[in-house]
């Protein structure tokens, strides 16, 4: 039909054109191999190639040290990460172990201190009990004593001894009475049993108790209220007041206050009786009982004489 093409045409048309395109690459390649076979031809451009090739050897060197040295970083700080972890687990195990080691110190401590007072109270109670025992025993003898005739059992003979093997307190011995009571470092000698007793602080008054023992104070305001014939007169009737009941024990050779320079010694009262019995019968009914306010403190007392033990009745 007029106006139309054939399809072989169009394919031929097509075949040549790409022919024509192989043609002109064929050439162009051919004329840039030629172009470069003439530059390589060239010194100046032989010359750049190998600057060129220099460059880029150098460009990969660097790179490589670059990278060399950002690994080399790298493995410094994991190494020093590392290091520093070790470090760190050693300085909590350390700081652990030292813990354990100060809960154990403590939980040791704790339990010799727990074993310590459950001993002492063990010996404590021990002791107590023996005391009690030897209470009941020796108020047994007592009793046995006081309800029979003759002499007193061996048992109420003894002497009770504060601190054994050391010196004797020259005062207590003189006295039967120490300003540092039981803690004095010398020994105390107290017997059982005596035809003597004493009653600590028996008899009180405030010439007594304010009474100094330096001369330059003796004027002093409160002293000048009071008189000796006041002091005098306090004492007769507090003699005339509690001899009965001592006379009601047995009959009393000596009934003696004192009035010492020493100020702890003054107020004591001393009785001798004739008799042990009778000291017994006062010292068991008098302990503990109250009079003027206060629980009297009843003890056996062995004085060698009176002079040396009494500056003043």
């Amino acid at each position: 039909m007029p106006g139309k093409r054939r399809p072989w045409r169009k394919e031929l048309k097509k075949q040549q054109r790409k022919r024509k395109r192989r043609s002109a690459a064929i050439a162009r390649d051919q004329l840039l191999e030629e172009e470069e076979a003439k530059k390589l031809q060239d010194p100046a451009y032989q010359q750049y190639l190998q600057q060129q090739s220099l460059l880029e050897e150098h460009k990969q060197r660097e790179i490589e040290r670059i990278h060399d040295a950002e690994e080399e970083a790298w493995l410094r700080h994991d190494l020093l990460a590392h290091r520093q972890f070790r470090l760190q687990q050693q300085q909590r195990a350390a700081a652990e172990a030292a813990a354990n080691a100060i809960r154990a110190q403590q939980e040791k401590e704790l339990l010799a201190k727990l074993a310590e007072e459950q001993r002492r109270r063990d010996e404590r109670e021990k002791c107590e009990a023996a005391a009690a025992a030897e209470f009941e025993k020796m108020l047994q003898c007592m009793e046995t004593f006081l309800n029979s005739e003759g002499e007193p059992p061996p048992a109420l003979r003894r002497v009770v001894e504060t601190r054994p093997g050391q010196s004797l307190c020259a005062l207590y011995e003189r006295t039967n009475c120490c300003r540092f009571g039981p803690t004095c470092i010398k020994n105390h000698r107290r017997p059982l049993l005596a035809n003597i007793i004493v009653v600590r602080n028996f008899f009180m008054h405030p010439l007594l108790e304010d009474e100094n023992e330096h001369e330059e104070y003796a004027h002093a305001d409160g002293n000048l209220e009071l008189s000796e014939q006041d002091l005098c007169e306090a004492y007769n009737e507090f003699f005339e007041d509690v001899l009965p009941e001592f006379e009601a024990f047995g009959y009393i050779q000596n009934f003696r206050t004192l009035r010492n320079t020493l100020r702890y010694l003054r107020g004591h009262v001393f009785v001798e009786y004739v008799e042990e019995r009778s000291a017994l019968k006062a010292f068991i009914k008098l302990q503990g009982r109250y009079y003027a306010g206060k629980q009297l403190n009843v003890e056996f007392a062995n004085i060698p004489t009176w002079r040396n033990a009494i500056c003043g009745t």
